[in-house]
């Protein structure tokens, strides 16, 4: 894992009881096996609060995590969520996770928001996370375009590492817009032999999109350790996954691409 720092973006913010609370580093964008991750903390240096967003590359959906101790975000529990922005509401409350660290106090809300919202941050006084049970977090959350550029360059190096033609990637302007993705897979598609052997887990998979919106190429970038859920997710995103595709600078249609974890889980 390589680290990056974001430096000149610590932007000052008048104090106060109510204050939501300030940052006490620089943005630091991590480069792991498979994912980027754009993290800042806040509030007390010795304890801070950290506000963390992990994209797939290229995917149409981010990972948002809070971290901090257990006392500061509470129990464990699957909880509804409120996020704003400014003071307004950004999207529907949804479903989260509040989770402990084992062995260690710490602890870690996650939730899930489109690329599309995420890019909504840019320039935003306040982000607050409202979760069930557990105080609510409010940053000064002090985010410019380099973040998103910074982003944007690790999503590129990682799509490279994973094969695909950094010629053509560099040429994508603008992204292929598709339909929730979510809904592109469903418990019907859980194969029946994974089911049967009690096997679950995550496929990292990535596809291509054609210039016409189409969906190929479909390749496991990370298997869940089960052959037949990999096959399964591809088939499925296939099958039904359909875009408005990538253009390049001068407003063509051309070849682009797209990557997301499926989380195979066993029913209750």
């Amino acid at each position: 894992m390589r680290t990056i720092m974001l430096a000149a973006m610590l932007v000052g913010q008048a104090g106060g009881a109510d204050a939501p609370l300030k940052p006490v580093r620089s943005w630091n964008m991590e480069y792991a096996d498979s994912m980027c991750v754009a993290a800042r903390a806040y509030g007390d240096p010795a304890a801070p609060i950290t506000i963390a967003f992990k994209p797939t590359p290229f995917g149409d959906v981010l990972q948002g995590v809070v971290l901090g101790t257990k006392k500061q975000l509470g129990r464990q529990a699957r909880v509804k969520i409120d996020l704003l922005v400014s003071g307004r509401e950004l999207g529907e409350q949804q479903s989260g996770t509040r989770v402990h660290f084992p062995n260690e106090d710490r602890a870690a809300i996650t939730f899930y928001f489109s690329r599309e919202a995420f890019e909504s941050l840019v320039g935003a006084s306040t982000f607050t996370v409202r979760a069930a049970g557990s105080p609510t977090i409010s940053v000064a959350l002090s985010m410019g375009k380099p973040v998103l550029a910074a982003l944007r360059t690790c999503e590129t190096d990682l799509l490279q590492h994973f094969g695909y033609d950094p010629v053509k990637i560099a040429a994508i302007a603008k992204r292929a817009e598709g339909a929730n993705a979510a809904q592109w897979i469903t418990n019907d598609d859980y194969p029946t032999s994974a089911l049967n052997g009690n096997r679950q887990g995550v496929s990292f998979i990535g596809w291509t999109v054609s210039p016409s919106g189409r969906i190929s190429d479909c390749r496991v970038l990370r298997s869940s350790g089960t052959p037949d859920l990999d096959k399964a997710a591809c088939e499925a995103i296939q099958k039904r996954g359909r875009y408005r595709p990538a253009l390049d600078a001068a407003g063509n249609p051309v070849e682009s691409y797209s990557t997301r974890n499926v989380r195979w889980l066993l029913p209750d």
